[in-house]
């Protein structure tokens, strides 16, 4: 069993502070905006290593080498605030599943990242010390629910998801189990290797002190306290991230004001 808690502070996106700091027991998320970058682009740009240029070029389609652009260079700028040093000197390795990490860091700070992103927005969550995992999705109500649900649902979380009446119930429901399994394969550094199946979370929309995740392929020395910090956007996206006991207090702060400082 690997147990998750809810952090039930109140979400207030905030203009983030000239001085960034953070500690073990705080987690930071960042909300970007893409449709809010415009004379800012060129800038953001230059931030990027030259391996990040080139496969920004892959990409057919404009909108997506966009997104690309802007994840990865406000990356950049986010993290060297709280490291205190150029976004262009930051180095990024790919852990064993595919997990990005920073490399070869001369600071004693172990920031740990984490990012997603869906339709026009971008969130990346800061922690130090301990494993971050975060997850968006965007509901434009032309997805089928019903042909993934049996995917991504347990048995136990299907006979919940039967006795909903409404179709926003529904829609909300899933995302809502989506997101904070995703988040918490992200954390654990396994992305969807795992059979999301196996794992079983509590679906209602505030989670309690008793909310947990069953999976059944974790062997009983493998347990580990986590938490789960529903992030509140709007109606259209449902987002949740992930963290360790440690993290007790959610900071949310607007990615696109560093820009405008």
């Amino acid at each position: 069993y690997v147990i998750l808690t809810n952090n039930m502070n109140s979400i207030l996106w905030e203009r983030p502070p000239v001085q960034l700091s953070i500690s073990r027991s705080e987690l930071h998320v960042w909300q970007v905006n893409l449709d809010n970058i415009n004379y800012q682009h060129k800038y953001l740009i230059s931030l990027l290593s030259s391996e990040e240029i080139k496969r920004s070029k892959r990409f057919i389609f404009d909108r997506d080498r966009h997104c690309y652009q802007v994840t990865h260079s406000m990356k950049r700028l986010i993290l060297a605030n709280y490291l205190d040093c150029d976004p262009q000197c930051l180095h990024f390795k790919i852990e064993s599943y595919g997990k990005p990490a920073l490399a070869n860091l001369l600071c004693s700070m172990k920031v740990q990242f984490n990012i997603s992103h869906s339709h026009d927005l971008i969130l990346i969550a800061i922690t130090v010390e301990d494993p971050i995992g975060i997850d968006i999705e965007y509901n434009n109500k032309k997805r089928s629910i019903e042909r993934l649900v049996e995917t991504i649902f347990s048995p136990s979380e299907m006979k919940f998801f039967l006795t909903l009446k409404s179709q926003r119930e529904k829609e909300e429901t899933f995302f809502r189990c989506w997101t904070r399994k995703e988040a918490y394969l992200k954390a654990i550094g396994i992305g969807l290797r795992q059979n999301l199946t196996n794992i079983s979370v509590d679906l209602n929309k505030t989670v309690s002190s008793h909310d947990w995740l069953k999976i059944s392929t974790i062997s009983q020395s493998e347990i580990m306290l986590w938490k789960i910090f529903p992030i509140n956007i709007d109606d259209f996206y449902i987002a949740n991230a992930v963290a360790t006991f440690f993290q007790k207090y959610l900071f949310c702060y607007k990615g696109n004001e560093l820009l405008s400082v």
